[in-house]
């Protein structure tokens, strides 16, 4: 039985230290040393900056006795002494935030260098079930969050702990009975906001982030697929019913957005309100205690500012959970998120190592060996690839009307020469792709062929941000012919259009090629296939594999690129529906409704197309 992916249900400081393993275990030894150095620095100036306050509160006290007594000598050497605090105070205050600053960024650095090539890897960005929603956000605002946040709350910690034992020494030196008032008013107060806010408001920080993201995303998709939103329209009336559609998602999901924050404000009024009491109290309590001792003569004035920077610092060192709430509940937000994601990733690491899979095995030829494929069912499996060796053998000996969890059995061939995969609609032929390029894993066979060269051409081919020339190489980073040669092959898919070669050897090369568009929204779902084309020409892999590449193509430039391909050395497996594409492809593989398959030499009279 499948094991869904649930929000984990652990403490922030459990999801924190599961984040820190992560990170260091992944660390290069010169980031350990790195940020080990940032944090005994950081320690340092902590624990001076949190001794430098207590002896400034003792100052303080003795400035302003030495005012009362009128003791000039006394109030010389008092404000010189005073003077000197305040200045190394500031200092050390700018410098430590510097530092801190600089480790969280460093922290960032690393953590996103290390979800980012985690998340890419072995495709876990295609496999990451849909209950682990905006990965993007998580890896790029939740990282931010953590990284920032803490190293703020440990600086905070530490130096509330420097001033906790300081300023306990301070306050018990003038009353024993204020010191344990403190501790009782302070842990009361800690307790009431972890309990009565605490919880409700870490659900909905978390409920906000997720809220948010999914209002984002919906507003690029939005963006991304204007064209295909705005044909949906109706002959009258001031909107489309794509925009009328678009707009009322958008509506409903800002609305949760709304919905949700409104919650957030009234729980974070009824925490500011609490807060704001509880700390006002602290500005008049120790002046009400020690007001007879001090009446009675036996306390100087200074012990009142003394006592109340004590008081007030002893407060919020015991109630940082109450002052330091809001940005607690973001960091645990945040770390609960990219626990999540982590999870999900290495369950989904897991539910690969233990199915039984399609083995993926380096050589020269292509040579497909007794495939079986599974089809990912969302019934029986919450994500892809999750699948026991007993259940798969199980339901390898059922027969196919019992229950239709494979696509199809056993297929062999060996691809020698071009192959032509057909079928009906949602047969399968594009899954038998995405089994070859090992995105899809489970069930069992062999698939060989030379891992680096081979090129497979998708439907829609992807556009990356980047110049002409980026779009011709991709996924490569260095082409391997001239700018001239380059422009010759955008002319030879027909895409003159926009780099006519007689004018482009007129001017510079690299100011064709180094243009920079909105190639997705620029070039027509056409000129996109031509450019996959284009793509292939010039890389020249051992094989391709196109599925329905040519689609949004006519007969006719269908017909001139696959005769190119065809003088190329390149062998070439299609998948399509067009009888035309049989003059291309001496063998045809036909997968049937009955999960069977059908290895044919290629006819133009047959009907299977």
């Amino acid at each position: 039985m499948a094991r869904s992916i649930r929000q984990p249900k652990l403490p922030s400081w459990q999801a924190i230290w599961h984040i820190i393993q992560f990170f260091w275990k992944g660390a290069h030894p010169q980031q350990q040393r790195t940020v080990l150095g940032g944090l005994l620095l950081l320690t340092v100036l902590s624990l001076f900056a949190g001794t430098v306050l207590v002896f400034e509160s003792i100052q303080r006290g003795e400035f302003i006795s030495a005012l009362a007594a009128r003791d000039s000598q006394r109030f010389q050497i008092a404000l010189v002494r005073f003077v000197g605090i305040l200045l190394l105070s500031a200092a050390l205050l700018s410098v430590s935030a510097y530092v801190r600053d600089r480790l969280g960024l460093h922290c960032r650095k690393g953590l996103s260098r290390q979800f980012l090539n985690t998340y890419l890897a072995d495709q876990h960005y295609y496999h990451l079930p849909t209950e682990v929603d905006n990965p993007d956000q998580r890896i790029s605002e939740d990282i931010r969050n953590i990284s920032q946040l803490s190293v703020i709350v440990f600086a905070i910690f530490l130096e509330s702990g420097v001033q906790l034992i300081g300023f306990v020494g301070v306050l018990l030196s003038i009353s024993l009975g204020l010191t344990g008032f403190l501790l009782v008013y302070a842990l009361v107060g800690s307790a009431i906001v972890t309990w009565v806010f605490g919880m409700r408001l870490t659900r909905i920080n978390a409920e906000q982030l997720k809220r948010e993201a999914n209002f984002r995303t919906h507003l690029i998709d939005i963006r991304e697929n204007a064209e295909s939103i705005a044909f949906y329209q109706k002959q009258q009336g001031e909107f489309s019913l794509g925009n009328t559609q678009e707009r009322h998602k958008a509506g409903h999901q800002f609305a949760q957005v709304v919905h949700n924050f409104n919650q957030f404000i009234r729980w974070q009024f009824g925490l500011d309100c609490f807060q704001n009491g509880y700390q006002y109290l602290t500005f008049i309590l120790p002046s009400l205690i020690l007001a007879p001792r001090i009446l009675a003569g036996d306390l100087e004035v200074g012990a009142i500012v003394q006592s109340q920077a004590a008081f007030d610092r002893i407060w919020l060192s015991l109630s940082l959970v109450v002052v330091q709430f809001e940005q607690l509940t973001a960091l645990a937000a945040s770390t609960g998120r990219l626990q999540t994601l982590l999870s999900a990733i290495s369950s989904q690491q897991q539910a690969i190592d233990s199915a039984l899979t399609i083995q993926i095995v380096e050589q020269p030829e292509m040579v497909v060996d007794h495939l079986t494929l599974q089809l990912p069912s969302p019934q029986l499996f919450s994500t892809p690839l999750q699948i026991t060796q007993e259940e798969l053998k199980k339901e390898l000996k059922k027969e196919p009307q019992e229950k239709q969890r494979f696509l199809f059995k056993d297929i062999s061939f060996i691809a020698n020469a071009p192959l032509l995969i057909t079928g009906p609609s949602g047969i399968g032929k594009s899954s038998l792709v995405k089994a070859i390029a090992g995105l899809l894993k489970q069930g069992r066979g062999t698939i060989g062929y030379p891992h680096d060269d081979i090129l497979f051409l998708p439907q829609q081919p992807y556009m990356a941000v980047g110049t002409l020339r980026q779009q011709l190489i991709y996924p490569t980073s260095q082409s391997p012919h001239s700018d001239e040669v380059l422009l010759n092959i955008l002319n030879q898919v027909q895409l003159t259009e926009f780099t006519n070669l007689d004018q482009a050897l007129d001017q510079a090369l690299d100011q064709v090629l180094d243009q920079v568009k909105d190639w997705s929204g620029t070039l027509s779902t056409g000129e996109q296939q031509r450019l996959a084309f284009a793509r292939l020409f010039v890389r020249q892999p051992t094989y391709a594999i196109l599925d329905e590449a040519t689609s949004a193509l006519s007969i006719q430039q269908e017909k001139a690129l696959y005769q190119q391909l065809a003088a190329t050395n390149i062998t070439f497996i299609s998948i399509g529906h067009r009888p035309s594409l049989l003059a291309y492809h001496p063998q045809v593989l036909v997968l049937t409704d009955s999960n069977t398959w059908e290895l044919r030499k290629s006819d133009p009279e047959s009907t299977y197309l």
